[in-house]
């Protein structure tokens, strides 16, 4: 955990006029150089902690693997990813826009509507307690608990059993780390949902529809473009999970009631 963070000195301020020098925590940032097939593809500014999963995960949110089979070699050196696909995941080209995954905008909006191709029925059902017991573990992630600088994503069973969670600087990278996780381990994410802190616009409600996870959740709200993207491609949005209730979107039947 320590990795996680540096130690820094700074002045508090109070409205009564006091002023005091602490010693805080401080979340930690880094750079990734990304090489895929050999070539320089995005650098990317995320926490320094699952960064195989990260890399893994960024690649099948953008349509560029399906799955780890299709990776010949994943190696991290430094502060340099090298990932080499087999000669047919090479067909499909990188042709997305990318910014430092950091960024709202860290993918293009119409390529992701070209990738997801829609959620598969697959009789999963939530229940509203789940979700929100589920939503509310977001706020007690360790980092995000000592330094209150980072985004947090965990994916649930339909039950609420935790499957796979990660941290980060950056909402996306959180979800990229989930879902590389997730691959590593196997998991069915069509029977799986998703609960991501800050709003659900529709780059990351295409995160999940992509995968193929039919239900992403946040504290937060979803934005028109993010239900666009869910009432299109088959996903349920919920947002405002809190105080014991939240508001879905669209695609209500996989709520319990």
């Amino acid at each position: 955990m320590n990795d996680f963070f540096v130690r820094k000195k700074l002045h508090r301020f109070f409205d009564t006029g006091k002023v005091e020098e602490v010693d805080d925590e401080i979340v930690k940032e880094c750079r990734l150089q990304i090489r895929l097939d050999g070539k320089d593809f995005v650098q990317a500014a995320l926490s320094p902690n699952l960064v195989e999963e990260f890399v893994l995960g960024f690649l099948r949110t953008r349509g560029l693997i399906s799955g780890i089979q299709d990776l010949v070699s994943l190696e991290i050196a430094g502060t340099t990813a090298s990932a080499v696909r087999n000669s047919q995941s090479r067909q499909i080209i990188p042709e997305l826009t990318l910014l430092e995954s950091t960024g709202s905008r860290n993918i293009d909006r119409d390529s992701a509507f070209r990738l997801a191709a829609g959620i598969s029925p697959s009789g999963l059902r939530v229940s509203p307690k789940v979700l929100v017991d589920g939503v509310g573990a977001l706020a007690e992630m360790p980092i995000y608990k000592k330094t209150g600088g980072t985004h947090c994503a965990i994916l649930f069973s339909e039950k609420g059993e935790h499957l796979f969670s990660a941290e980060d600087i950056g909402r996306h990278n959180a979800v990229d780390k989930v879902v590389g996780g997730a691959l590593k381990k196997g998991v069915d994410f069509s029977q799986s949902w998703l609960a991501a802190s800050g709003r659900l616009p529709s780059d990351m409600v295409l995160k999940a529809a992509v995968v193929g996870i039919p239900l992403i959740a946040s504290v937060s709200a979803a934005t028109s473009d993010g239900i666009e993207a869910g009432e299109r491609f088959g996903l349920t949005v919920v947002g405002f999970v809190r105080n014991g209730k939240l508001n879905c979107y669209c695609h209500p039947q996989r709520i319990m009631h």
